[in-house]
């Protein structure tokens, strides 16, 4: 009968030693498998993005040592590093409410990159923004795509920031002055850029009703007073500054 050892012509130490070797059978080892990745959502990552450029006070694209207070390990995090760990641990609570629905606005912005897409007017990185912010989840696999979500609430600042600052040139007036004038006035600060190329700070201000701009050694912040000369009159009504001093 198949299935069935045939014993009638075996001794009865061939068939004791028959059992022995049933009981001496071992299962093949179970095959290796990785585990199956974790999976989050949109609002989860947006919203550790956000808490991390909370926590930083913006974008931290590398980590910062202070060795002076500890050799080995940084005073401040980069932002996509925090954003991997906390997901990676499940961390997810580092997150508040207000962290969550700031980052629904962020992944917006970039949502409506489309109409550029439209107009063909989206660079390599904005593609890849807007992409990305079309997912309505991720898994921990997506290692790049948390590394540019960290920066990407700084990017929709300055989008916005650069959105008004078009709005305010359009309703500017030229500054009155001649090319090489001296002129001293009160300024608000609308931008400040710092350029690696130049290692210095492009400042974009207003002063009354009119937009200048003028590079500086040091980023700058809120009202102030400066004296400095009219180096040019641009045809978008926007003048540059050189020679700049803080008067006051």
């Amino acid at each position: 009968m198949p299935g069935f050892v045939d014993v009638s012509n075996m001794s009865a130490l061939e068939i004791k030693r028959l059992g022995q070797a049933d009981e001496d059978y071992e299962a093949p080892p179970k095959k290796y498998s990785n585990p199956s990745p974790m999976h989050f959502t949109a609002d989860q990552v947006w919203g550790l993005a956000v808490a991390a450029d909370r926590i930083n006070g913006g974008y931290l694209k590398e980590e910062i040592y202070d060795f002076n207070v500890d050799q080995k390990n940084p005073v401040k995090r980069a932002n996509k590093v925090m954003i991997k760990d906390w997901l990676r641990e499940g961390t997810l609570c580092v997150a508040t409410e207000a962290d969550i629905a700031a980052g629904r606005e962020y992944r917006d912005h970039f949502k409506s990159y489309v109409l550029l897409a439209m107009a063909g007017k989206l660079n390599s990185f904005q593609e890849t923004a807007m992409k990305i912010a079309a997912k309505d989840s991720f898994t921990g696999r997506d290692m790049y795509d948390f590394a540019v979500i960290g920066c990407l609430p700084e990017v929709a600042r300055r989008d916005r920031t650069q959105t008004e600052l078009r709005k305010d040139i359009v309703a500017s007036e030229q500054l009155p002055g001649a090319v090489g004038d001296s002129i001293t006035g009160d300024i608000t600060v609308v931008r400040t850029r710092y350029s690696r190329e130049y290692n210095k700070y492009k400042i974009d201000a207003r002063m009354g009703e009119s937009i200048v701009d003028f590079w500086f050694s040091r980023e700058l912040k809120g009202d102030l007073r400066v004296k400095g000369k009219i180096k040019q009159h641009r045809g978008n009504k926007t003048t540059q500054l050189n020679f700049v001093k803080i008067v006051g």
